[in-house]
């Protein structure tokens, strides 16, 4: 193998686990084993499998429908407040974060798109196998009823199988870009979060306190003890400047 190819197989391991895709093929059914004669050996048990497996697929594939038609609601109700991230993008931060932002939201909505597109290919009208008039003729027209029938819904569930594979497929990429959509938010929040905190941190440390650089000045004058040791304050008069106690505490302090 060369390392191209190597290359290139990488690459698309990795695009996979970024944005899944499945392709619109769908697999062959499986072959048919079972036949007339050997489910006439005993048509009564083979009758109730048959019911059971035709009635199990059924029930596969109206569970896909189902959550596809919750996943296009949730999408529909998602997007307006996907929507509102945006003015937290365009009016917060400056570079990096903003172009980080961008990107992330970009995702977001690729990622959502996506979603939206697998769960409408899922909840798409498509081919359902079942027993119709002329199976009926066939059937009444064999020997053992039972043995035919069988054989019918048998046909019917093999046939619906790879079809409700798909649909299922489906309806799975339209969970995998929901959830990968959610970790694109959670990065544009931590994002934003962590900017903030590192704005506050950075001012916090490269800006002086008014207070602790100043001093703590009075108007009145500072406290002198007197001679029967008490505090006293002097009333200054209307010229004087203020009296301030310097301060050589603080991280802002000048030296």
């Amino acid at each position: 193998m060369s390392e191209t190819h190597k290359l290139r197989k990488v690459i698309g391991a990795i695009l996979n686990m970024l944005f899944p895709y499945a392709s619109g093929a769908v697999a062959e059914p499986p072959e048919r084993v079972a036949t007339t004669e050997l489910l006439a050996n005993d048509a009564e048990l083979a009758m109730e499998m048959a019911i059971s497996l035709h009635d199990a697929e059924v029930r596969r594939r109206q569970s896909a429908d189902t959550k596809a038609a919750l996943y296009l609601a949730f999408l529909a109700a998602v997007i307006p407040v996907i929507g509102t991230l945006s003015p937290t993008i365009s009016d917060s931060f400056h570079n990096p974060v903003l172009a980080i932002d961008v990107v992330l939201f970009a995702i977001v909505l690729v990622y959502v798109l996506m979603a939206g597109w697998y769960a409408a290919r899922a909840t798409a009208p498509s081919v359902v196998h079942s027993i119709s008039e002329a199976d009926l003729s066939d059937v009444f027209s064999n020997k053992d009823t039972r043995a035919a029938t069988a054989i019918k819904l048998i046909d019917a569930t093999r046939l619906n199988y790879p079809l409700n594979n798909k649909k299922i497929t489906y309806v799975r990429l339209t969970q995998a870009h929901i959830f990968r959509a959610f970790l694109a938010i959670m990065l544009i929040v931590a994002a934003d979060w962590g900017a903030n905190v590192a704005a506050v941190i950075f001012k916090e440390r490269h800006q002086p306190s008014g207070i602790l650089a100043e001093g703590v000045c009075s108007e009145v004058g500072l406290p002198q003890l007197s001679g029967d040791s008490v505090l006293r304050y002097r009333i200054p008069d209307v010229s004087s400047t203020r009296s301030c106690l310097p301060l050589s505490i603080g991280a802002g302090v000048a030296e």
